[in-house]
């Protein structure tokens, strides 16, 4: 009965399970969906695409953490009833996606009420109803969950730590106004918070996202439009140096030319599959194991996998 007090907008259903957002991931082209979702999509064989719009990827994101904390911040109870119900799935298949520590998180998610003790407490504060008109939401879909309790610094930009304003997510999960990204991308794109090249095209807003935060500060957000505006006025758009294409398989090669290894992706930059040399984890325990492309080992970066794997930089890694 808990749960039904939490009305969860369209906007934070998973397009592939139809149910709430757990362990988000934003797609290159913007769209959002479950972590298991994504990854049960993607095709083993060859590049995969979007279940929404059908955009083409070769990566697989990493969990934008400040949605996974938003979402559990305003919807506890189902939120946890989620948790719950992917927890006993993954014991079943003996693969795991990767743990957050509430108290640990990042500055998007740094938070001093843990609101998964709310489910001790069922009696969830509603959102009242506002005059604010927008697409994310109908009238007759006002949602219940703990909308008060979300700040600005529940959703701040990585670069300017402000409202984030037209959001893009990076493959790495970190979330930047589309301004600030397209400041810094003459040279390629890098996260100032974790230095991952970004490996794809210009990530798209996430309209989902960008309409719940016009929604849930209005004032704000329009005063941050009229600051980028005003700063986008003043600059060449159009001289921007866009990143490079995205580089999606040969057509008509065979799998032995592409070196395609099937099936296994990079657990640093989520490639999948692998397309070139592929060094193997001879130490890790897993079921899952942990793989790295040839420019990931090349890089020794220190990132955590995919899958949750107590990899170590002693681990030896074999060709």
């Amino acid at each position: 009965m808990a749960e039904k007090l939490e009305d969860i907008p369209d906007s934070f259903l998973c397009c592939i399970c139809l149910d709430l957002l757990y362990k988000p991931i934003v797609l290159s082209c913007g769209h959002m969906s479950c972590f298991w979702c994504v990854h049960k999509s993607m095709n083993c064989l060859r590049e995969s695409h979007c279940p929404i719009c059908r955009h083409p990827y070769n990566h697989f994101p990493t969990i934008c953490e400040m949605l996974h904390f938003l979402l559990l911040k305003m919807y506890p109870i189902t939120y946890k009833r989620r948790e719950e119900q992917i927890l006993a799935e993954e014991k079943a298949i003996g693969y795991f996606s990767p743990q957050f520590d509430f108290s640990a998180c990042g500055s998007n998610a740094n938070q001093e009420h843990n609101p998964l003790k709310d489910t001790e407490h069922p009696s969830i504060t509603s959102l009242e109803s506002t005059s604010v008109s927008d697409s994310c939401f109908s009238s007759q879909q006002v949602p219940n969950g703990n909308f008060k309790m979300v700040s600005i610094t529940d959703v701040q930009c990585t670069a300017c730590k402000q409202l984030l304003f037209r959001p893009v997510v990076l493959n790495c999960g970190h979330g930047y106004c589309e301004a600030c990204i397209m400041a810094s991308v003459d040279k390629g794109l890098k996260c100032q918070m974790c230095q991952f090249l970004h490996p794809t095209t210009s990530p798209k807003v996430c309209l989902e996202l960008d309409c719940f935060l016009e929604r849930q500060f209005p004032k704000e957000y329009a005063s941050r439009r009229d600051v980028v505006q005003l700063k986008q006025a003043c600059m060449e758009i159009e001289n921007q140096t866009d990143l490079p294409k995205e580089e999606h398989l040969q057509q008509g090669a065979t799998p032995a030319e592409l070196k395609i290894h099937f099936s296994v992706g990079c657990d640093y930059c989520g490639m999948y599959p692998i397309v070139g040399d592929r060094y193997q984890c001879k130490d890790c325990v897993e079921k899952i194991g942990f793989d790295l492309c040839g420019d990931c080992y090349n890089t020794r970066s220190k990132r955590p996998g995919r899958f949750n794997q107590q990899h170590t930089p002693q681990h030896r890694l074999e060709l």
